[in-house]
């Protein structure tokens, strides 16, 4: 499996919005300007790419109590070892 938080940081990249500083672990998901259609986007490319499924219910908030780039990485690595 490919290295999941940087696989995970080039998928946001290609979808944030107006990111003006390098994107790590500790920047906010409030910088990256991501819409609500991105976040389907991204999803779909992380169960691509990374072959994790992603629960999403889109009437609930994608993030949760996520606030930070590093938390959706740990979120994601915690179920790819939930599989």
């Amino acid at each position: 499996m490919a290295d999941i938080e940087a696989t995970l940081l080039d998928i946001i990249k290609e979808h944030a919005v107006g990111l003006t500083a390098p994107l790590t672990r500790e920047t906010p998901v409030a910088d990256l300007g991501i819409d609500s259609f991105s976040i389907v986007e991204i999803i779909y490319e992380v169960e691509e790419k990374l072959s994790i499924e992603v629960p999403f219910n889109a009437n609930e908030n994608p993030f949760g109590e996520m606030t930070s780039v590093g938390d959706l990485v740990d979120a994601l690595k915690k179920l790819a070892k939930a599989e």
